[in-house]
């Protein structure tokens, strides 16, 4: 094996140190040999770079991820709040609705008062300063008179056997003649003033029946 002299050129034998024409000096060759092993090794060093390069490429990639990850969690975590949120609004919205129904519960009405029929004056004293009641549930029309037949009977012999009739539409009283002998009255704050057929009771009215029993009509 031969080496080429860098000078001459010449080609000189392997074991020669020094050109035979020249007399340059042979190359040293294990400078290659070492610059090669070296080259190596940056090489080496060069693909590690890029290695650690990657390592840190990674972390970027990783980030996301975690990044991603707690995004996913705050979502659950705003979906639990919008659940509770959404569960006490209808809790809310379940208690105003039943407020509101029992507010609009329309609370019952009191019963309309009863009326009475209170003697003021009558032949019988044991009836007088007496109330006696008018049922008008039971009763459509409530007839006065001397005789048992009627629904309020008054034992007074001016009073006729069917002298009047006492009827009810609606929150108004009305009372009828009946052609009664001695007549049906009614008091106007002055006197008393005959009534012909039917007539409108005024409130706490006052009413004379015949010539000697007068009654008051009252509402409790």
């Amino acid at each position: 094996m031969t080496w080429k002299c860098t000078g001459c050129g010449t080609e000189n034998p392997d074991d020669a140190m020094y050109c035979t024409t020249c007399g340059l000096k042979r190359p040293d060759e294990s400078v290659g040999a070492q610059s090669a092993p070296q080259e190596t090794v940056e090489s080496a060093g060069s693909v590690a770079q890029p290695t650690e390069q990657q390592e840190q490429a990674v972390q970027p990639v990783n980030q996301p991820v975690e990044a991603q990850a707690q995004t996913q969690e705050q979502q659950a975590q705003q979906t639990e709040v919008q659940t509770v949120t959404t569960a006490e609004n209808q809790a809310q919205t379940t208690t105003t609705s039943q407020q509101s129904e029992v507010t609009e519960t329309p609370t019952p009405t009191a019963q309309e008062g009863k009326y009475y029929i209170q003697f003021i004056a009558t032949p019988v004293s044991a009836l007088n300063k007496t109330k006696v009641p008018l049922d008008f549930d039971v009763f459509e029309n409530i007839s006065l008179g001397r005789s048992p037949e009627n629904v309020l009977m008054i034992p007074d012999s001016e009073i006729s056997r069917r002298h009047a009739i006492l009827s009810k539409e609606g929150d108004t009283l009305y009372i009828e003649d009946l052609n009664s002998t001695n007549g049906t009255y009614i008091y106007d704050g002055k006197v008393f003033q005959a009534v012909k057929g039917k007539a409108q009771l005024p409130k706490n009215a006052v009413v004379k029946l015949g010539n000697n029993t007068i009654i008051k009509i009252v509402r409790e």
